[in-house]
């Protein structure tokens, strides 16, 4: 049968469609800007990204790529977690240029991604860059900051801006962007002058509250102003870092920094009764018999995290781990050589309640006996983090459910019907534990894919949503511990040589030959089958 032929109003028709965007609408308008174009050997460059929503779904994350290795990204900004349809944010990355002078052409491309998972390439800029030995002279508006180095979480801060105009004509100001780190906030400023004279400087400050919580990174002021009606802007990055050491705090500004997870500092038992009876030990414990020894163990550490894996370290070192479990009490696993991990966990959730940390034991529970497996959590503004001695694992829970040695514990729990509780013992009756199985297991999928695309070249990240987009839930959730168990770079070469077609018959192949069978405690073995090395 011949095909007919068009006719004249459909034409129109379907260029009314193309036109209009029904078929293929842009998720956003992207504009890209470059700070200055010529820097000294080594300096840095800001990136501007302005990206307006101009889509049908939120957007959800924002990945700059560079193309050749001359320029390094020293620090991405944080995107919304979600940017609505019909707003627009603004976005600064810190570049360092080449520490060869000459000139290099900046290749910018964007990726973003959307609610429903999606990939969207095709934002594009370039600049010529010029680095120079020369002196290079300030134009325009020129800014200095006045800040601290470092600072103490949970305090407040004085921050001064000082724009200096370095033309002759008058600058009109037209506002003051601070990007800070994660977690400060403003909480007070001096007006912002209308303009600035010729020649001329003003002071702006800023009074910044931190949070209770290490951070150490660039902050950036960047400040618009206009010459003759012409905006321009000025942007300036200053190295800051917060320091937040719970063990030199008191308790109230420990209640402020942690809320309802106080408890888990005063709490004065580590495991409940079942213990107890199972062992035949009191699980008794004084804060202040670890401090002294925790203080020397973690030294100078800037933050709950770095005292962990300073305390992990000792650990280590000094005993022997097994799993013949004699005692409960912290004052006589102190002292020997040779521990059970489950006596290592008691002793390191102790160290860490006697530097003011909240922690307490997690295991899983048959309903019966509820000492299987026994970790660490501790807890931190960011959220808690998990100790596996065992394993060999320090890190927050993400991490950890993105690690090989959480698949086991989800087939523990989805199929055998065990539960992850926390040991939350007040008078040492019976089973005194809270369940958190919805902590490690709640959007699973969606948290995972978070902690791997972090993990994947930029360049590698659609051709991920595109195998995920191809397979069912549990085929996903099955591929997803996959990758998140490939060792080093693996994760990166093996899903740079495979095709999609390729990952994603092995995935199936694998999920159906293992879907009924008991996992391993460690989930290398099934990535390393996978990549094709046993």
């Amino acid at each position: 049968m011949a095909m007919r032929k068009p006719t004249p109003l459909l034409l129109i028709l379907m260029v009314m469609v193309v036109a209009s965007g029904c078929l293929f609408r842009p998720p956003a308008e992207v504009r890209f800007s470059v700070d200055r174009t010529v820097v000294g050997p080594g300096e840095k460059v800001h990136v501007i990204v302005t990206v307006n929503n101009t889509g049908k779904v939120g957007l959800t994350g924002a990945t700059l790529v560079l193309s050749g290795g001359d320029f390094q990204i020293l620090q991405e900004p944080k995107f919304p977690d979600v940017l609505p349809v019909g707003e627009t944010v603004q976005l600064v990355w810190i570049l360092r240029a080449p520490a060869r002078p000459g000139v290099y052409d900046l290749k910018l491309s964007l990726e973003l991604t959307d609610e429903l998972r999606r990939s969207w390439t095709g934002f594009y800029g370039q600049f010529r860059i010029r680095v120079s030995m020369e002196e290079i002279p300030p134009e325009g508006v020129e800014l200095e900051v006045e800040a601290p180095d470092s600072v103490t979480g949970g305090n407040t801060t004085r921050l001064t801006v000082i724009i200096k105009n370095r033309l002759d004509v008058p600058v009109e100001l037209r506002g003051v962007d601070l990007e800070l780190l994660e977690g400060m906030e403003i909480v007070g400023s001096s007006a912002l002058p209308e303009s600035v004279e010729g020649k001329g400087e003003v002071r702006v400050s800023y009074l910044i509250k931190t949070p209770y919580a290490h951070r150490e990174g660039y902050a950036s002021t960047i400040v618009r102003y206009a010459v003759n009606g012409r905006e321009y802007r000025s942007i300036k990055s200053f190295p800051m870092e917060v320091l937040w050491r719970p063990w030199e705090r008191g308790e109230n500004a420990l209640k402020d920094a942690y809320g309802l997870k106080y408890h888990w500092i005063t709490d004065g038992y580590l495991v409940d009764a079942y213990w107890m009876e199972l062992y035949n030990s009191t699980p008794i414990f004084n804060r202040t018999e670890l401090r002294e020894v925790a203080l020397k163990i973690i030294g100078n550490s800037t933050s709950e995290a770095e005292a962990a894996r300073r305390i992990y370290n000792w650990t280590m070192e000094r005993y022997s781990l097994g799993d013949t479990t004699s005692s409960l009490k912290v004052r006589d696993i102190l002292p020997q050589d040779r521990i059970s991990y489950a006596e290592g966990q008691i002793l390191f959730t102790a160290m860490l309640r006697s530097l003011n940390v909240p922690a307490r034991i997690i295991t899983l529970s048959n309903g019966t006996d509820c000492t299987f497996r026994p970790m660490t959590e501790f807890y931190t503004v960011d959220g808690w983090y998990v100790v596996d001695l065992r394993h060999g694992f320090v890190g927050p829970v993400d991490e950890y459910i993105a690690s090989p040695y959480f698949p086991r514990i989800y087939q523990l729990v989805t199929v055998e019907g065990y539960r992850i509780v926390a040991q939350a013992p007040t008078e040492l009756k019976g089973h005194e534990h809270i369940d958190v199985t919805a902590d490690f297991l709640s959007n699973l999928e969606d948290r995972l894919l978070r902690v791997i695309t972090g993990r994947l070249d930029p360049g590698l990240r659609s051709k991920l949503m595109v195998v995920m987009n191809d397979l069912n839930e549990k085929e996903r959730l099955y591929a997803l511990f996959l990758f998140a168990s490939a060792p080093g770079d693996d994760l990166n070469r093996v899903l740079g040589e495979y095709s999609t077609d390729r990952i994603e018959e092995y995935v199936k192949t694998l999920y159906d030959f293992y879907k009924n069978l008991t996992w391993r405690d460690d989930f290398t073995r099934y990535w390393r089958i996978f990549a094709g090395e046993v």
